[in-house]
């Protein structure tokens, strides 16, 4: 007969079970906007807060062409992660017909239009995580990265599509042949 395998964790292993849930927390921080900006410093990630909103701008993602603006907003519930990107008004119903695909394209990103009477439209591109629990250093810049890449998938896609304003479109003759 093969005596059992005992661990050192006998009977009592659930009196540790608070003592380990105390480590754990303290590896997740509840992250604040200097939190954020100190991580993405050390990731080295070009970063700026303007004087006219709360959000931290993503200098990467604003100087891709056809991106207006690029934040994170730090909230009570956790981060959003949002860029908007400028539409041409002739190509708004072309994509209103296609915000289904990509939505179901790029499951992580929610996207949206805005219409506001005294601006152009805008595509808005959105990722959110929650940070009630707590985040991690690699938790965060996971989503910063995931969101930038799946982010600059959707501008080439609209890009192709013809759906931005870009300064300078040109857009092929089409054949009649």
């Amino acid at each position: 007969m093969i005596p059992p395998v005992r661990f050192w964790l006998s009977e009592n292993w659930f009196r540790l079970r608070p003592l380990i849930l105390i480590v754990f927390v303290k590896m997740m921080n509840i992250p604040s906007s200097e939190m954020i900006m100190r991580w993405l410093q050390q990731a080295r990630i070009e970063h700026y807060v303007c004087d006219q909103c709360h959000g931290i701008h993503m200098v990467s993602l604003q100087s891709v062409e056809g991106i207006q603006e690029s934040r994170i907003f730090v909230e009570e519930e956790g981060l959003l992660f949002s860029s908007e990107l400028e539409v041409r008004p002739s190509s708004l119903l072309p994509l209103v017909a296609e915000l289904g695909r990509l939505n179901m394209q790029y499951p992580s990103l929610k996207v949206f239009l805005d219409i506001i009477d005294d601006n152009l439209p805008r595509l808005v591109v959105g990722h959110t995580v929650f940070t009630k629990a707590g985040l991690s250093v690699e938790q965060f810049l996971l989503f910063v990265e995931s969101t930038t890449a799946a982010t600059h998938e959707v501008v080439s896609e609209c890009e192709r599509l013809g759906f931005l304003n870009l300064p300078e479109i040109q857009v092929a003759p089409e054949s009649v042949h």
